[in-house]
């Protein structure tokens, strides 16, 4: 039913992730960074794939996300 799939993101497609992480208005933030996680995971990076490729995203703890690829 399922089959397995592994899911890459470029050197590019990190920083782009890494820069908004940092400067979104995050309601959750301290500091420089979302935190309200005691053990990680405030940014969650999403694969969606579709048949004609794979949509990304990123989902700050706060709820905002950023779309990479947007299918």
């Amino acid at each position: 039913m399922f089959t397995q799939k592994q899911f890459f993101i470029t050197d590019e497609e990190y920083s782009l992730i890494k820069d908004w992480a940092e400067t979104h208005e995050c309601t959750s933030r301290c500091g420089n960074r979302p935190s309200r996680s005691c053990c990680g995971g405030e940014i969650s990076i999403i694969f969606t794939p579709t048949t004609i490729g794979t949509a990304i995203s990123a989902r700050c703890i706060c709820g905002k996300e950023y779309n990479l690829k947007n299918l």
